[in-house]
């Protein structure tokens, strides 16, 4: 299935450069009159150079402006640009929650359509097969690695988490072959993720990212991507829509690798369970 072009420049509006959000901008003031211009004429009217066009179209299409404005055509029926959200002073506390809310169900919707079936189904069973599953996250991104930890651990598969940024490359150069490496990163640009990942590579290990950014170096290195979107409609909430798609995300890993775990998984699910239950009170 061809991807939706509007959409992926939609949700990769925070990465980009100066130069790529001139043209981008472009795009979404009016994405039909886009199609129509020659190259010379988008040059001239924006104020970008002819080969800065050209390699924003090989960066989002794979191919030249030609090819841009064919599949701008193609998803055109379908677009609708969210209306910018902003919170205002003006704005009481239950027209904040309101923005946020249908902010953040617009993020999870798009990150329903940018990640296939066939994906997330790889990964389910990746975690399911992997001697062991190591879960890398810091700042934000530690939050949601800790929750991914203890669904998993749950589960009963063998993992661990590391949070701290200096550890991870250490942690990982630790691994055996048949590990698994799930590296959750919203810009996808922190170093100390990229250097993780890098040395798992060098043993021959598999590695899974969980990124906001599509285009980050982190995710052109890992074997496996998957987008936490955001609307694309807020600045001062986007951390939030991609902390909300990130754990919806891991959710639905954890929710359907427990209806594929085989008998010995199960027991040690619901030993698990057991022993959890055990720290409530009795009443």
């Amino acid at each position: 299935m061809q991807k939706n072009v509007l959409n992926e420049l939609q949700l990769n509006a925070n990465y980009l450069s100066g130069v790529e959000r001139k043209i981008a901008e472009e795009i979404f003031a009016d994405p039909r009159r886009f199609t129509g211009y020659s190259l010379s004429e988008l040059s001239e009217k924006i104020g970008v150079s002819q080969g800065s066009i050209v390699n924003f179209s090989n960066k989002f299409v794979g191919g030249g402006f030609p090819t841009l404005k064919l599949q701008i055509a193609a998803c055109l029926s379908g677009y609708q640009r969210e209306p910018f959200s902003v919170v205002e002073k003006t704005d009481d506390v239950k027209a904040v929650l309101r923005k946020r809310r249908e902010n953040i169900v617009w993020a999870l919707n798009q990150t329903e359509t940018v990640n296939t079936e066939a994906e997330l189904g790889e990964i389910v069973e990746k975690l399911l097969q992997a001697k062991r599953v190591e879960v890398y996250g810091v700042y934000r991104s530690a939050v949601v690695a800790t929750d991914f930890y203890y669904q998993l651990l749950q589960l009963g598969i063998p993992v661990s988490v590391v949070s701290d940024a200096l550890t991870c490359a250490v942690s990982a150069s630790m691994l055996e072959k048949g590990s698994l490496v799930f590296v959750i990163s919203a810009s996808g640009l922190t170093k100390e993720m990229i250097d993780a990942v890098k040395v798992a590579k060098g043993k021959g290990i598999e590695t899974v990212c969980l990124t906001a950014n599509g285009n980050a170096p982190l995710a052109k290195l890992c074997d496996h991507v998957l987008i936490a979107a955001a609307s694309g409609s807020s600045v001062s909430g986007k951390d939030t829509e991609i902390r909300f798609s990130q754990m919806a995300l891991t959710d639905t890993l954890c929710a359907y690798a427990q209806n594929k775990i085989d008998a010995d998984g199960a027991k040690r699910y619901f030993a698990l369970r057991e022993i959890l239950n055990l720290h409530n009170v009795n009443d």
